[in-house]
């Protein structure tokens, strides 16, 4: 895949640009009101973690790790992006294609329980589903500190990194600094005793099973690992996760740099004594291969991770902090948000969420809300990440993970995308781009397999191994959300389309993007059936995880035909790749889905004045169920606008109806769907409503995102996407709007840095609700028509080019 960054001194004109009409490092003025700058992207608390939830994220986008900032004893819980439980498994039945014809003919004609029980007996197969990811383990560092201290203080810098405890004992301060580091690609933790005061302390690395540690020569702590799945070991699904045996290797080294005193290994601990200071490195390393989607035995994980460790011991750790520092400060600042915040940073984030719980608007809160999830994003999928971000990011202490931590391809692996080019985090692509090329080499077997067709196709479940087949924790499961969703993969290659939308990169849309984009379009050419009206629908298809009655026996049921979300999707890469096609000079499908999509079933609305969610207006088995995926029209797709007033009054039903039932905000990664809907409706009071309810009853003290305890990371990612919707928006065709959404209680602010498709880069300030100023770079060059409550501009720029708007003014 090629992948161009943004031209780093494009980014300073803009900011030169609108530090000239607005100072954005000072305070100014305007109508006399005062608008002071944002306080510090800062997570800070008064006491250390009591649990995961409560400790503080650090990433490169393969090391990850959770701090605690104990006191006597630290601990760290540390992740390896593609350390993975399992091997690479496809499975099919017998005679698939047969039988999967069977399976579309039975749905075809209605016969929906009888297509259930059809694919139960002969589609079905084991392993239903996937092993898990797996936790790399846990550092603990233990002190000869009193239990008396004064003074703690642990943060979470947003803008450098750094994750910092500062704290006193008798007088005496103590400071603990850690990150995950992009130069070196290993983790840094540094230990200081600032008034000179020596401690000693003992360092252990634990994990559950399948590790044997020694301490070797040079006082290097050596943990080798292999994944051993037990035939007779605990099996999360009941169809089965997969063959057992020795799997994936990995390895991890520890060892300390001190600054004075001594240090002696034991056999499976480091002992430092009558140390003032010492930096801990912390090396790890698998032997997966992201070409081969498995482990590969000729990389060897001990002498990569041992390598990077002693290559990150050369350098000093003020000379490793600077280099890091400086780099993700860099992307991090990218963009800035200010909402105009009255409250000083005064209180540790936990008590505000509490007072966000009572019914306090925090508009600071708000920022850093928005602006963790950009961080979120820089620490899974930016930097060394190879894989993308699965359902935790790559933070998981679990042996065994909810739903195996994986890559789910029925939204949220898509959610897990979308703030990324809008934030200005463009780079975050470069690990999905690259692993969806692979799936889609993959999937290619899938669909010849299954219809004999060239193109491609992926289920709702994959790992990084990728699996393309469907999936399931049941065979129930496997064939009423796995197989009857067809079409996950080429959802998921919209995300890549998407991604070219903003960036305006061909050589990147001819490499990576155009080639997956049509292998799904050739696949869906290949299995659309033409119904009893003449029109093309899928079959089997689904609305994710959601059920309905079905008329004949009265049954919740799953699998139908042509569910509105599919044929949204179908719209939507049908369009994309006659639009890449135009733009490449290809023209190699353009025809075929020319002609099918006149045979397209259209959107409906139902005799309740809601978008339907399948082909028939079925009555809903659960009217309040989490996912709402026949809003797709509206969010993150552009089929619904205000342009469409019929649909766009139809989404807004559809939603209220969702709601009425108690539904749709169940989990954090549907709340956050319903920002970004209501931000498209730019109905901001709504949509601020719900990012205060996602506030207080579904983030955790470290501002994760929860389903019950359980943190899902999209969560995150589509409320920043939301926030970030609120205040731009770009994806009606040609058009920019400007504060579209903007909820009464931002009614001051500004912003530098969001993206809007056509890869142009925009910051605005505003001040009583109304837009002030804005400047407008294009990256790239090009013609945009930019809107804000009744104006109008033309905008025309060459590439480089920078404008100012000013609301009242011709422009």
């Amino acid at each position: 895949m090629r992948y161009y960054q943004n031209q780093p001194n494009m980014r300073q004109l803009l900011l030169l640009l609108f530090i000239s009409i607005t100072p954005l490092a000072s305070t100014c003025q305007i109508a006399g009101n005062e608008i002071n700058p944002s306080p510090g992207m800062e997570l800070w608390y008064t006491s250390p973690a009591g649990d995961w939830l409560e400790a503080l994220p650090i990433g490169n986008g393969r090391l990850g790790a959770m701090i605690y900032g104990g006191l006597q004893e630290e601990h760290i819980q540390l992740n390896e992006e593609s350390l993975w439980a399992g091997m690479p498994e496809d499975p099919y039945p017998e005679n698939v294609r047969q039988h999967y014809a069977e399976f579309q003919r039975l749905n075809l004609e209605g016969n929906y329980q009888e297509a259930l029980d059809y694919a139960m007996e002969y589609l079905s197969v084991s392993p239903t589903s996937i092993r898990s990811y797996e936790p790399l383990g846990e550092l603990h560092i233990s002190f000869d500190h009193q239990k008396s201290v004064d003074h703690y203080r642990r943060s979470l810098d947003m803008e450098t990194g750094l994750v910092t405890a500062t704290y006193s004992i008798a007088g005496k301060r103590y400071r603990r600094e850690a990150f995950s580091s992009n130069e070196y690609n290993v983790i840094f933790y540094r230990f200081e005793s600032l008034d000179g005061a020596p401690v000693s302390s003992t360092i252990r690395f634990e994990r559950e099973k399948d590790i044997f540690q020694r301490v070797g020569e040079e006082d290097i702590l050596f943990v080798d690992g292999q994944v051993f799945d037990d035939a007779d070991g605990y099996d999360d699904n009941v169809g089965g996760s997969g063959k057992p045996g020795d799997h994936m290797k990995f390895s991890s080294q520890i060892t300390a740099v001190l600054d004075n005193g001594t240090i002696r290994g034991n056999e499976k601990t480091l002992s430092i004594e009558n140390s003032t200071g010492f930096t801990l490195i912390l090396s790890a390393a698998t032997d997966y291969n992201l070409a081969e989607l498995n482990f590969d035995r000729n990389i060897d994980a001990k002498d990569t991770a041992l390598k990077l460790m002693r290559e990150a011991a050369e350098a000093t750790y003020e000379t490793a902090k600077q280099a890091h520092i400086s780099e993700h400060s860099d992307m991090f600042n990218r963009v800035r948000l200010s909402l105009g915040s009255p409250h000083r940073d005064s209180l540790p984030t936990d008590k505000r969420l509490e007072k966000v719980r009572e019914g306090t608007n925090d508009n600071h809160i708000t920022e850093l809300f928005f602006q963790y999830g950009r961080y979120l994003l820089m620490g899974s999928s930016v930097n060394r990440a190879v894989l993308p971000a699965n359902l935790q990011g790559i933070w998981n202490k679990e042996m065994w993970a909810p739903w195996e931590s994986d890559f789910h391809l029925n939204i949220n692996l898509q959610m897990n995308y979308w703030p990324a080019d809008l934030t200005n985090l463009s780079e975050a692509f470069v690990p999905l781009c690259n692993f969806i090329v692979k799936l889609a080499e993959n999937g290619g077997t899938t669909a010849e397999n299954f219809i004999g067709s060239s193109g491609w196709m992926a289920h709702h479940v994959s790992n990084p191994f990728g699996r393309t087949t469907p999936s399931g924790s049941t065979k129930e499961s496997q064939v009423t959300n796995g197989y009857s969703n067809p079409l996950a993969g080429a959802w998921m290659s919209l995300s890549l389309w998407r991604h070219y939308e903003f960036t305006q990169d061909q050589d990147y849309l001819k490499e990576t993007a155009y080639p997956v984009i049509a292998g799904a379009a050739r696949f869906i050419l290949d299995f659309l059936k033409e119904n009893e009206n003449g029109e093309l629908v899928t079959s089997p298809s689904y609305s994710p995880e959601n059920a309905y009655i079905d008329p004949t026996t009265g049954k919740p049921t799953r699998n139908t035909t042509a569910a509105s979300m599919d044929i949204q999707i179908i719209n939507d890469i049908f369009n994309a790749c006659l639009e890449a096609e135009e733009i490449l000079g290809a023209q190699q499908l353009t025809a075929e889905i020319e002609k099918a999509s006149a045979k397209l079933p259209p959107i409906k609305i139902g005799k309740d004045g809601t978008l339907q969610e399948w082909y028939e207006d079925y009555e809903e088995a659960e009217p309040g169920h989490r996912h709402m995926s026949h809003l797709y029209a509206l969010y993150p797709s552009n089929q619904i606008t205000a342009a469409t007033p019929d649909l766009f009054q139809a989404a807004e039903k559809t939603i209220e109806r969702r709601l009425a039932f108690g539904g749709g905000g169940q989990t954090g990664w549907s709340r956050a769907w319903i920002i970004n809907f209501y931000a498209r409706l730019q109905q901001g009071d709504e949509a601020l409503d719900h990012i205060h309810q996602m506030m207080a009853t579904q983030l955790a003290p470290n501002m994760f995102d929860l389903l019950g305890k359980i943190f899902q990371i999209e969560g995150n990612f589509g409320a920043t996407a939301g926030i970030a919707e609120m205040l731009l928006q770009s994806h009606e065709e040609g058009i920019i709007r400007l504060l579209p959404a903007l909820p009464e209680a931002w009614d001051r602010g500004q912003v530098s840095g969001l993206k809007a498709r056509g890869n142009f880069e925009v910051s605005m300030e505003w001040e009583d609700g109304n837009l002030q100023k804005a400047a407008i770079l294009a990256l790239s060059g090009g013609k945009s028509k930019v809107l804000y409550k009744g104006k109008e501009w033309l905008v025309d720029l060459k590439k480089g080019e920078a404008k100012s708007l000013f609301p009242g003014l011709e422009y």
